[in-house]
Parts: structure tokens; C-alpha cells; sequence
């Protein structure tokens, strides 16, 4: 498989092991895009970084989080009240933890073919800027 060869989706959960650990309903699944870009980088910068006080970029983690997982799901089958569920940052910002957990999950994985300057350079939350600035960790996105 060439570089820019076309990375087929991801549909969650993936196994009925994984429905199971993850609690999802038999009718519920996520396709999520198949790899991370570098527009997905850039995306997840460019909506939710801002320049710090060195020049650097800082971001709050909880916008990283939303950030990827806005760009990152094409698709879902979620349904409120028997009505399908849009597939739009309102509704992302509402999934609970037990749908946003699974998906990051899977999401950290594809993350972990990156080198680590990649992921700094996608997240630059990762390279331990944090936005009040009083603490300073070496984060990747594995903590995301």
C-alpha cells in the first residue's frame, strides 16, 4: 500500500467483543476515516490552538479531543427517540463518555503509527504546553 493510496474506513465496534466491552447497542456503530492526515493536523491546530506567550501553540486538552473526533467520524447509526442522530459537533459534544472513550480508543491506535514528532506535531497539546501554563508533562496522543 502506497502513501497516498486510498485507507478504507473503520466501522466501530469491530468485533461483538468490543460492542460488548463497550456497552453499544446491537444497532449502534461509528465509521470512522481510516487514517490520519496531515489536513486532520492541521485542522485540529488550526480550529482549536492558539499561540502562546513563546510563540509556541497551546490548546486545551478537552478541544483536542473534540477536535479529533470531529474530524474523524464520517458516520453513525445513534439513534434519540427512535429518530436518527445527526452527525454534527453539537451531537459529538454530546456523546457520552462511554461512546467517546471507545471511539478515542480506536482513534489512539491509528495515532500510534505516528513517530513521536508526529504526534506532537498533530496535537500540540502533546508537547506539554498546557493553557494556564503551571504544570508541564510530556503527553502523547495516547493520552488524549
Amino acid at each position: 500500500m502506497g502513501a497516498f493510496d486510498d485507507v478504507a474506513p473503520i466501522t466501530l465496534p469491530r468485533s461483538e467483543e468490543e460492542r460488548k466491552r463497550w456497552g453499544w447497542e446491537p444497532h449502534e456503530q461509528v465509521v470512522l476515516k481510516g487514517s490520519i492526515t496531515v489536513a486532520d493536523q492541521e485542522y485540529v491546530t488550526d480550529q482549536y490552538g492558539k499561540s502562546g506567550k513563546s510563540g509556541g501553540i497551546e490548546m486545551q486538552m478537552g478541544k483536542g479531543r473534540f477536535a479529533i473526533l470531529d474530524r474523524m467520524i464520517m458516520s453513525w447509526t445513534f439513534l434519540q427517540k427512535g429518530q436518527p442522530v445527526p452527525v454534527n459537533a453539537l451531537m459529538i459534544r454530546r456523546l457520552p463518555a462511554q461512546y467517546s472513550n471507545a471511539i478515542l480508543e480506536v482513534i489512539d491506535s491509528l495515532a500510534q503509527t505516528m513517530t513521536q514528532e508526529e504526534q506532537e506535531d498533530f496535537l500540540p497539546s502533546a508537547n506539554g504546553h498546557i493553557v494556564d501554563g503551571s504544570k508541564s508533562e510530556n503527553l502523547s496522543l495516547m493520552n488524549l
